[in-house]
C-alpha cells in the first residue's frame, strides 16, 4: 500500500544506483555505461574508475541541491524504502524505483532482483 505508479521509457539510457548491492546486478547485465551516479562506497574497479570521473552520488546528508540535481538528471533512480517500511523517499522521487534487494531473507531471494532491474534495460533474457 502507498505505492505510486510510475512510467519509464525502456530501455533506460541513464540511471543512478543508491546502493552498492545493485551495482553487482548492473555489472552482470553489462550496462555500467548507463549508470551516471554511484554510491561512494562502490568498490569494483569499474565503479572506482567512475568515482574518479565525478560519478559519485552526493550524499543525502551533504549538498541537498546537488543531490536533487543528480537524482533528477537520470531516467531512473534505483533505491529502496527505509528498513521501517517508509517509502516516502521513493514515492516523492518522480523517477525513483523501489528495489528492496537488501531487505530480503537471504541471497537467493535477493539475486532475483537482477530480473527486475534487467526489465528496465530490456535485458530480461540476459538475467536468467
Amino acid at each position: 500500500t502507498g505505492y505510486i505508479r510510475k512510467y519509464f521509457g525502456v530501455p533506460v539510457q541513464s540511471s543512478a544506483a543508491m546502493s552498492t548491492v545493485l551495482l553487482a546486478f548492473i555489472d552482470s547485465l553489462g550496462v555500467q555505461d548507463r549508470v551516471k551516479f554511484v554510491d561512494s562506497y562502490a568498490t569494483a574497479p569499474c565503479w572506482q574508475k567512475a568515482l574518479a570521473c565525478d560519478a559519485e552520488m552526493e550524499s543525502s546528508y551533504g549538498n541537498a541541491t546537488l543531490h536533487a540535481e543528480q537524482l533528477a538528471g537520470v531516467d531512473v533512480v534505483f533505491m529502496s524504502c527505509g528498513t521501517d517500511g517508509d517509502c516516502t523517499k521513493v514515492n516523492t522521487q518522480k523517477n525513483g524505483v523501489h528495489v528492496p534487494s537488501t531487505q530480503e531473507a537471504g541471497p537467493v531471494e535477493s539475486a532475483e532482483y537482477i530480473k527486475y532491474i534487467a526489465a528496465f534495460f530490456n535485458l530480461e533474457p540476459k538475467a536468467k
